[in-house]
């Protein structure tokens, strides 16, 4: 390394680690964490999907969609690129995605804390003001996710200029390497950065959600109302606190690499591995909060599976052959009475029997044998006679 260069931090994953343990262990963690996530994001996209097509859109939800897909872009694009790079221990990706790999990563982290703070400040004036919140407003919405996503990924683009691919021996590495030049910028940046899209975020949010619990009161009487502002607001602190202490081992050690004076001082590899293990789990860890603490898209949850399961056991009965037309026939019969046209709105109806035809098939299964039918006459005969 040159004189007038200074090594600062690997970029895109720890490069040339020892022990085989690491090169199997680390990746197997990352893509399990990345499994996970994906499933539950996609899981909270459907739902509000299914809200949207059902419900109508609002500003709540919108805001939830735009973390899901930020968390999704985060554990389909940036843990892989991670995993693969612990299980090489080279950068073989190329120079764009050595330029790219931090700039993404932190572009997606400052858009989940720029989205809970207008979310915090969104449901903060709905709910001094509910009355100028009547109707979905589109335009202000997609303002605010535009402004949102250009400004992170405006925030961090000194990680492009500073990152590069470095030659060592025969493998590649992609580093972050100031020159003599650059340190007092790369200074100014490396606290500017986690202060702008780590510190202030979190702090403004959590005062909104607070003054929402404790100081706001809505001005009629009606504890419905009340009960769902502090449940909501109670499940966005969470997802803050979560985001909060799992954000907190990686800005610790990117401050640290950053700031640290001799090669000895730097934190170690373990710690790294360790803050960039928290920063996928916290995007593991919000689709589960969300879920299990917002009652409506819980709500929105169960009837959609009680519609799925109906659909499903009604495709299944008019695919059903043999001895089962008749209950195909029933089916029908049952759509032309008007269950197919309202299967949206209720879905268990289309799953229930009219009285009528249930009667008619307890009375097809409950046949008997009668005595003027009966082909063995005599043997009933004898076991009478034998009673006798």
């Amino acid at each position: 390394m040159a004189a007038n260069n200074t090594f600062v931090s690997y970029d895109g994953g720890i490069q040339q680690l020892e022990g085989e343990e690491t090169k199997v262990i680390i990746p197997a963690v990352l893509g399990t964490i990345s499994g996970l996530g994906i499933g539950g994001n996609v899981l909270v996209l459907v739902i509000l999907i299914y809200v949207f097509a059902s419900q109508g859109a609002s500003e709540a939800y919108v805001m939830l969609a735009n973390l899901s897909v930020t968390d999704l872009l985060i554990l389909s694009v940036c843990a892989p690129a991670r995993a693969f790079t612990y299980y090489m221990r080279s950068w073989t990706l190329g120079l764009l995605a050595c330029r790219t790999t931090e700039w993404i990563q932190h572009s997606c982290l400052a858009v989940k804390a720029f989205t809970l703070l207008a979310t915090s400040q969104a449901r903060h004036d709905f709910s001094t003001h509910p009355e100028d919140h009547s109707n979905f407003r589109q335009k202000n919405v997609v303002i605010t996710l535009v402004i949102i996503w250009t400004v992170a990924l405006v925030f961090p683009v000194p990680d492009i200029v500073f990152s590069r691919l470095k030659e060592e021996g025969n493998i590649s590495l992609c580093v972050t390497e100031l020159t003599s030049q650059s340190q007092d910028a790369m200074r100014v940046f490396s606290k500017m950065l986690p202060l702008g899209i780590y510190v202030l975020p979190i702090i403004l949010s959590a005062v909104c959600h607070i003054r929402t619990i404790f100081l706001i009161k809505p001005s009629t009487n009606e504890e419905v109302f009340l009960s769902r502002q502090y449940e909501n607001s109670l499940m966005y602190l969470s997802v803050i606190a979560v985001n909060t202490l799992m954000m907190l081992p990686e800005w610790a050690s990117w401050v640290w690499m950053r700031h640290s004076s001799g090669e000895s001082c730097r934190p170690s590899a373990g710690l790294l591995i360790f803050a960039q293990v928290c920063v996928y789990l916290s995007s593991v860890f919000f689709p589960a909060i969300v879920l299990t603490m917002h009652v409506p898209l819980r709500e929105s949850l169960s009837n959609l599976c009680s519609l799925l399961a109906c659909r499903g056991s009604k495709h299944r009965l008019k695919t059903e052959g043999n001895g089962n037309e008749m209950r195909t026939m029933v089916m029908k019969v049952l759509d032309e009475r008007g269950c197919g046209t309202t299967i949206e709105r209720h879905s268990d109806a289309c799953c229930q029997t009219l009285p009528e035809l249930e009667h008619f098939w307890s009375e097809r299964r409950n046949t008997t044998v009668t005595e003027d039918s009966d082909p063995l006459p005599w043997e009933r005969l004898n076991q009478s006679n034998v009673e006798l």
